[in-house]
């Protein structure tokens, strides 16, 4: 470990180092980005880059020669790094004038990475997960040969290290076998940068003979003492960032939601807020409930007042209603909407938090803005459009100095393109969160009319839609039906889902043709096991196609029908 210190700060002090220029980054792909607050640091700090066209990239695989590069940026920092070069061919596949020698070199010197047995790298082979961890320990100071990361089983060696300082931290779907994608090789190397540096007592060599036996220490984290302990955690211990990154911060915060964060500056720039983990997420799924029936002991989030919870503050999309005792009997919940609840240093829930969110579709795309608006520097705005109140406004992504600002902009967005939106209860003039929406076009074949209930202010909607035989529930802030209204079976519907798959949006303007109109023909019922259930024989009136529509019994007054029905 302490050769390989000397050898990093040689190479350091040998050069002439230059500040590197950092900064939240955003790309034209965002939208398509998982671990955002990763990709964020990484890429702030300058450790993994973008390409020229402004995208990111985030599911193209990782190379083992772009692998090398990232674990010089770590280690020797993006500037030094990149003045890397090889004085001769580090493998036979990998000349002086590869873009990675350099890289590829440092890292075979330091004892990080290694080649083939027939004298190769491969560098433009994709890396695994497993490999890439290995690197990683590599750069935290772990001994390769001492950890058991060669021979035989170094697979089960690396993981189990990885896994258990939580390199692989946010990705519950972590493979070591599979290749590495750009942005999971982000989060491991974000990771990495909280993670806690390790070094080995000195090693001994005693000689008999001819038999010369060298032992080497257990290894143990290493102590801070600088300046910089509590940059990243305040423990007395050094972690990965505060010893190649003493200007990157991490510091606690809230987000737009009201959700304990971490806001990440580096060099005074800020690169980015990401809510923290939530103790405990409900996604509301039964009927409208106030707030004080879902959060309890027995119920979504399985908290009770011993729990400290009566003191907790709770935000409703980003407007502070209050402790929780004030506001359990009054807050109505809807189906969709997430609780969350975020717990203090003592286990006592300090926080929670709900998110709504609400439809919206985009009318026009502006993307040239940089010289005709007065927000000069956004580089889109966005017309959006509620379907039952009209404009929404005008909002403007990568301004941050705007107040609409449209967080999550995806290059995807064009006219047309519908949005889940959540919008600030304290400045209707703020969205705090938006993504693209699941549609299903279709006729439906059953649904219920809508029904909103109230309670202090509070409006949610219930009731349920049936396309292509899948059963929809109505999210709590659903749009596009008038209360107690019902579908039209003769007319073609697109309903819009959320992430948890409820009905956010019904838009009867979906052009419905004349292969979508039929008669009913006949109707009948049968009863097996017990459960009665109805249909309908429908004709198409395009093309005289036969069909039978199976029914809800509480939908066959729709047709016309009574439950006196002939049973078969």
């Amino acid at each position: 470990m302490k050769k390989f210190l000397s050898l990093v700060l040689a190479l350091v002090m040998t050069m002439s180092l230059v500040t590197v220029s950092a900064g939240a980054k955003d790309f034209t792909d965002d939208g398509e980005i998982t671990y955002k607050e990763a990709v964020d640091v990484i890429s702030g700090i300058g450790v993994v880059d973008g390409y020229s066209d402004g995208d990111f990239r985030p599911d193209d695989v990782l190379t083992r020669g772009a692998a090398a590069k990232i674990i010089c940026n770590l280690i020797l920092g993006p500037t030094t790094a990149s003045a890397l070069s090889a004085g001769t061919a580090p493998f036979k596949d990998v000349p002086v004038t590869n873009n990675f020698a350099g890289y590829i070199t440092y890292c075979s010197q330091q004892g990080i990475i290694s080649g083939y047995a027939d004298g190769t790298f491969r560098p433009t082979d994709t890396l695994s997960g497993n490999a890439f961890m290995k690197m990683l320990l590599g750069a935290l100071g772990y001994d390769s040969d001492k950890e058991g990361y060669t021979g035989a089983n170094w697979t089960v060696n690396v993981i189990k290290q990885a896994v258990g300082i939580e390199l692989n931290d946010g990705n519950d779907d972590f493979v070591g076998s599979q290749a590495v994608t750009r942005q999971e090789a982000c989060l491991y190397a974000f990771n990495t940068l909280k993670a806690t540096m390790v070094e080995y007592s000195d090693n001994s060599t005693v000689t008999v003979g001819d038999i010369t036996i060298s032992s080497q220490g257990d290894y143990s984290d290493v102590t801070n003492g600088t300046s910089s302990d509590g940059n990243i955690e305040d423990d007395g211990l050094m972690q990965f960032a505060e010893r190649y990154f003493r200007d990157l911060e991490a510091e606690d915060d809230t987000d737009d939601f009201g959700r304990p964060a971490t806001t990440w500056t580096y060099d005074g720039d800020e690169l980015g807020t990401s809510a923290n983990d939530a103790d405990a997420t409900y996604v509301v799924g039964d009927t409208a409930d106030t707030l004080g029936t879902l959060v309890t002991d027995d119920a979504c989030l399985d908290y009770s007042a011993s729990d400290g919870r009566s003191d907790a503050d709770v935000y409703y999309n980003g407007e502070d209603l209050g402790t929780y005792s004030s506001n359990r009997g009054n807050h109505l919940a809807g189906k969709g909407d997430i609780i969350e609840a975020y717990e203090n240093d003592d286990n006592e829930v300090d926080t929670i938090v709900i998110r709504s969110y609400t439809y919206a579709k985009i009318d026009t795309v502006d993307e040239d803005l940089s010289s005709t608006h007065e927000n000069n520097g956004a580089s889109v705005a966005l017309e959006l459009v509620d379907i039952d109140d009209g404009s929404l406004g005008t909002w403007y992504d990568d301004y941050d100095d705007s107040d609409e600002v449209l967080t999550g902009y995806n290059s995807d967005y064009t006219e047309g393109t519908v949005l889940a939106v959540a919008i600030s209860a304290a400045d209707s003039d703020v969205i705090l969160d938006s993504y693209i929406m699941e549609s299903v076009t279709g006729t439906p074949s059953a649904a219920r009319a809508v029904d909103y209930s109230t309670n202090n202010d509070d409006q949610v909607a219930e009731g349920t839609i049936t396309i292509d035989g899948t059963r929809y529930e109505y999210a709590g802030q659903m749009t596009g039906l008038e209360d107690d209204e019902n579908v039209d079976f003769d007319e073609e519907y697109t309903i819009y889902l959320t992430a948890e798959g409820y009905v956010l949006a019904v838009d009867g303007d979906a052009s419905a043709s004349l292969d979508d109109v039929y008669y009913v023909a006949g109707a009948y019922g049968e009863r097996s096991a017990g459960r009665l259930t109805y249909y309908i024989e429908t004709v198409a009136v395009q093309d005289g196609t036969y069909a039978v529509l199976e029914l809800d019994s509480t939908d066959i007054s729709t047709f016309g029908l009574t439950s006196s029905l002939s049973l078969i």
